[in-house]
């Protein structure tokens, strides 16, 4: 912990529903902290009794993670914040201890209103946001679509997101933020079923999603 420079604050933001609890629970579990069976069910970080009678987040917590890369090892501070809008306040306090955000989007209803909220927050308090697109398993399970309908849906998504990056941060930051599966900072894939990828991923694997859809 001494070691500041291998330390990274990392927030997990979205409407409310679109699996920011979940994602924190599917991180969990691939650490061996929780069973994967609870995952989504569990909802490690909604600690407050309330929280977990309502089924929303409430109030921000965190986990501390060790994650091992080269050699090297981080403490990840990992930060799920409230998706309600009526605790945006606790969301703009938390975004102040982070250095980078997840924003999570469901894939079925797209960026909502929340979600403008939180990424014009994260852009105020100068945090780096990436792509979270979750439950794409839905895409295919309960709305039947073919690949070429979900890769508009993934465009449509991307597209909006880098539109409100441009309306709400500074250019010169922005620019070099803005998302794109080509700069690997875009992850599609379903939190509850604890699967995910980028496109460098998708690449090295040889993955293609009509292979995902069968």
């Amino acid at each position: 912990m001494k070691k500041t420079e291998c330390i990274r604050n990392l927030g997990i933001v979205a409407h409310i529903d679109h699996g920011k609890t979940t994602l924190a629970d599917s991180l969990l579990a691939g650490t061996g902290l929780l069973s994967p069976n609870l995952v989504g069910s569990a909802r490690v970080l909604d600690y407050l009794k309330e929280e977990q009678i309502r089924g929303i987040t409430m109030k921000s917590a965190n986990v501390s993670l060790l994650y091992q890369t080269d050699g090297q090892s981080f403490i990840i501070n990992l930060v799920d914040t409230p998706g309600h809008v009526d605790f945006t306040g606790k969301v703009r306090r938390a975004l102040r201890s982070i250095d980078s955000v997840i924003v999570v989007v469901d894939a079925v209803e797209e960026i909502m209103a929340q979600t403008e909220i939180v990424i014009r927050q994260a852009l105020m308090e100068n945090v780096h946001p990436v792509l979270f697109i979750n439950k794409v398993d839905r895409l295919i399970t309960e709305l039947k679509l073919d690949e070429a309908q979900i890769q508009k849906k993934f465009e449509r998504i991307i597209k909006n997101f880098n539109d409100l990056l441009s309306i709400y941060g500074i250019s010169k930051i922005v620019n070099n933020w803005k998302i794109s599966p080509e700069k690997g900072n875009v992850v599609f894939g379903s939190a509850l079923h604890r699967w995910g990828f980028n496109l460098t991923i998708a690449r090295t694997k040889r993955m293609k999603f009509s292979t995902i859809i069968d």
